[in-house]
């Protein structure tokens, strides 16, 4: 009959007795080591013994350089001040938009340990331990200021420098006497750009603020580009959210009634474009301008709706 296994918090307390509270902490089922500040995992007693050889665990027991009894003392406080820190340090360079990446930067770093007098966390450690826990309070604290308020949502597709199709969707609270607060809910990367994928985005974002229940009467606003797939995508989303109204942005509509008037008067439209090839990409035609007309300012470079 094989021997059966030893229980999670068991297992965790007989790496402590082992290896000494001065190395590891266990909290609830999770092995801790104070020295490095990161998870160690337990489920082959090799790979804490390895990770006891590292040489970031051998160069923080260096630095360290406290007796035993010392530390013994200092194990209450150590443990919670190095997750603060770590949370802190993570929240910071989010808010900043800082990369994390840019913890991997030698003088960063040394620049970091000098002034903080702490271990620096890796990349690795920071995204493991702390985005998500600051992911799900900055939701809460969405979900805390909208709540009891109708809103109103916009997304907005782009490209970014690898060119993929990211969305992103803004919510904000809609108020009498203030213009509300603003917040980015989601951002996603899209298949591709077309009705279906809005529409999904779209309920998966209000699933996310409201995950017990979406409040669809609380939604009223969607506010869009005019893409043939966002008035399509509009349209869907009427179809579920039934007090929502699609309105354009108000740029986009602007630029619309300037393409028409510019329809209107192909003559003047004319003009424009002939200006354009005149001066534009003939720098000779410039000099010879100023050299008859010097008063005369050089035109506006012109533009399709000027």
């Amino acid at each position: 009959m094989p021997r059966p296994k030893p229980k999670a918090y068991d297992r965790l307390n007989n790496f402590i007795k082992e290896f000494g509270e001065t190395i590891f902490l266990a909290d609830n089922s999770v092995l801790f080591c104070k020295i490095c500040d990161i998870k160690v995992s337990t489920e082959k007693r090799f790979t804490v013994i390895q990770h006891i050889k590292t040489a970031k665990h051998i160069q923080g027991l260096n630095r360290l350089q406290l007796k035993p009894t010392k530390t013994q003392q200092l194990v209450s406080t150590s443990f919670s001040k190095k997750n603060d820190f770590n949370r802190d340090l993570c929240k910071a360079m989010l808010s900043a938009n800082i990369p994390l990446y840019k913890l991997e930067n030698k003088h960063f770093r040394e620049f970091l340990e000098l002034y903080a007098k702490k271990e620096i966390p890796k990349e690795a450690t920071l995204r493991k331990g702390n985005v998500d826990d600051l992911f799900l309070e900055t939701i809460e604290k969405i979900k805390n200021c909208v709540d009891g308020k109708k809103i109103w949502v916009s997304i907005d597709e782009t490209t970014d420098a690898e060119g993929r199709f990211i969305a992103n969707v803004i919510i904000g609270t809609l108020t009498v006497d203030d213009p509300g607060s603003i917040f980015l809910l989601n951002s996603e990367k899209l298949e591709k750009s077309n009705h279906s994928t809005i529409f999904k985005l779209f309920d998966q974002s209000m699933n996310l603020l409201w995950p017990q229940g979406v409040k669809y009467n609380e939604v009223l606003l969607f506010v869009t580009d005019t893409a043939p797939y966002m008035i399509k995508a509009g349209k869907a989303i009427q179809n579920l959210y039934t007090k929502i109204i699609h309105v354009t942005c108000l740029a986009h509509g602007l630029h619309r009634v300037a393409e028409e008037i510019r329809n209107q008067y192909k003559n003047v439209d004319q003009l424009v474009s002939n200006v354009k090839k005149t001066f534009l990409k003939v720098p000779s035609r410039i000099q010879t301008l100023k050299s008859v007309a010097s008063d005369i300012p050089l035109p506006p470079q012109p533009i399709l709706t000027r």
